[in-house]
């Protein structure tokens, strides 16, 4: 009977053990920006914040994972226009592709950051890509992440080679997860 109640104790505590390390969360704020260089200089703009899940600790990188969604048709540069088109089958096709969306595959920490591989989803075009992120665990048990990079907007069908508009767009995501 002793044996099987040290045996129960220590499931117990491995269980806790393993949801302390790998602890599912909602992306409960954030932003979502971006800006392209075009013929006139820069256009910025943002997104929703991303919501999703993330399972994410500094000390169980091999548990971690993303799935993180944009809604599409939540673009603003504050030029009603230019929304209205870069919403349309042109660009985004916001009434088809609702959603942009990465999934994550591996997180690791190479030369002290953090990477997210994954599969990332723009209208009908899904990419291998890694982005490299930032996390800062606060004090009330949140994580405040946040990641820059560099997307080619041809690759993801938003738009056609045009000498007006770069295709390069730098993307900048954060989000407080809990």
């Amino acid at each position: 009977m002793k044996t099987s109640l040290r045996l129960l104790a220590l499931l117990l505590v491995l269980i806790e053990c393993s949801l302390s390390f790998a602890q599912t969360s909602k992306v409960i704020s954030g932003s979502t920006d971006f800006s392209v260089k075009y013929v006139l200089g820069t256009c910025e703009g943002t997104f929703d914040a991303p919501k999703g899940t993330a399972i994410f600790s500094e000390k169980s990188l091999e548990n971690a994972s993303f799935d993180l969604d944009i809604a599409a048709n939540t673009f603003k540069t504050g030029n009603n226009s230019r929304d209205k088109d870069m919403k349309s089958d042109k660009y985004f096709y916001v009434e088809k592709y609702p959603n942009i969306n990465f999934k994550s595959s591996k997180v690791e920490k190479k030369n002290g950051k953090y990477e997210a591989t994954g599969k990332m989803t723009i209208r009908d075009v899904t990419k291998t890509v890694t982005l490299p992120f930032e996390a800062k665990k606060n004090p009330d048990g949140t994580y405040a992440l946040s990641s820059t990079f560099e997307i080619n907007r041809l690759d993801y069908k938003i738009g056609t080679k045009d000498w007006k508009l770069k295709d390069v767009v730098i993307v900048s995501l954060k989000a407080i997860i809990k």
